[in-house]
């Protein structure tokens, strides 16, 4: 009997220990989901400004847009680019858009590329935004964040500005003022590097 209580309890013992090492796993793990949900920061109303990119070239990338189509960034690396990395969940993405859709009007007819890519939104909550913004650029889903990580994206708005080749001019972090979108925007266009910093 004494045999029987001692397997019983080494057994209770070794599957106890188990779960514990299941919870605690467990717990690391949404641990690190949160951490990384929160490094995906809103980076507030003041622009934090021009940034080294930390890359030379762009990543190439193939995403589905809103509309269903997949878009491949590698369709526009004969022209200048605009890459823009947004949320619906940003303030400062819902204060930048009208301007962002209005400078791409302006400069799509002149050969510059203007990419969006919606960061770990459901495609309903991405169409909503770009609904409710009347945003008519192709914007893509990046809904399991792979792209963004690529990029080595630190918050939401995020911009890179691309010459043709892929090659990263500009990044930009935080909310993008008028004058300083344009100075950019004009320098790529133009084969210069922008504003000095």
């Amino acid at each position: 009997m004494t045999m029987i209580i001692a397997a019983a309890r080494t057994f209770a013992r070794s599957l106890h220990g188990r779960l514990l090492v299941i919870g605690v796993g467990s717990a690391l793990l949404a641990l690190i989901a949160v951490l990384a949900i929160a490094s995906l920061r809103d980076v507030g109303q003041e622009p934090l400004g021009e940034v080294d990119p930390g890359i030379e070239r762009a990543a190439e990338f193939t995403l589905p847009a809103l509309d269903g189509a997949a878009i491949s960034i590698a369709d526009y690396a004969d022209r200048p680019i605009f890459l823009y990395f947004w949320a619906s969940w940003c303030a400062p993405c819902e204060r930048e858009a009208p301007l962002i859709e209005r400078l791409w009007r302006e400069y799509e007819p002149l050969g510059y590329a203007f990419l969006g890519v919606n960061i770990l939104d459901s495609e309903r909550e991405a169409r909503r935004f770009a609904d409710r913004h009347g945003l008519t650029f192709p914007s893509l889903l990046d809904a399991d964040g792979e792209v963004y990580l690529e990029f080595g994206v630190n918050g939401v708005p995020e911009a890179y500005f691309l010459s043709p080749g892929l090659q990263v001019q500009h990044k930009f972090l935080g909310e993008l003022r008028e004058s300083e979108f344009r100075e950019m925007l004009e320098a790529i266009m133009s084969g210069g590097d922008g504003p000095a910093s």
